[in-house]
């Protein structure tokens, strides 16, 4: 039998200044350890959660937000890094190419941010940074 799907969360997420202020529902945690995150993100990783495109809504400062262009990622693929123009926080990422359907956004913006399910380009990690992800379950015999 499948193991029933855990509720949906909306998370309430805002800029340091508060003129951007919006909500999404909340698919799980990631931390990215790419260079260019590291970047956009100002920290040594960066906590990322990934939100529904479809339930993403602004509550204020929609106008607000700005978009980098970010075209030399690791991958190829162009990502759209949103910020707010007033403070330049970092918000959130954009690409249907390689995340359709889906808004990443910046673990900052909030206050409840959960364990990270997995983590990108490990291989970037500082090594002085431990276990961040779950345990791996044993397989059963």
């Amino acid at each position: 039998m499948a193991k029933p799907l855990p509720p949906k969360t909306t998370i309430n997420a805002s800029c340091l200044c508060n003129s951007i202020n919006f909500s999404g529902v909340d698919k799980k945690a990631v931390l990215c350890h790419c260079s260019n995150c590291k970047k956009f993100g100002g920290g040594a990783f960066m906590h990322n959660h990934r939100f529904l495109d479809a339930a993403v809504s602004y509550q204020s400062g929609e106008d607000s937000v700005k978009v980098y262009e970010d075209t030399a990622t690791k991958t190829g693929n162009t990502l759209m890094r949103h910020f707010c123009s007033r403070c330049g926080t970092s918000l959130y990422m954009t690409n249907p190419k390689p995340f359709p359907g889906l808004v990443i956004v910046c673990g900052s913006t909030f206050g409840d941010i959960s364990q990270p399910s997995f983590e990108l380009f490990a291989e970037e990690k500082h090594p002085w940074i431990g276990e961040t992800t779950p345990p791996k379950k044993p397989a059963r015999m």
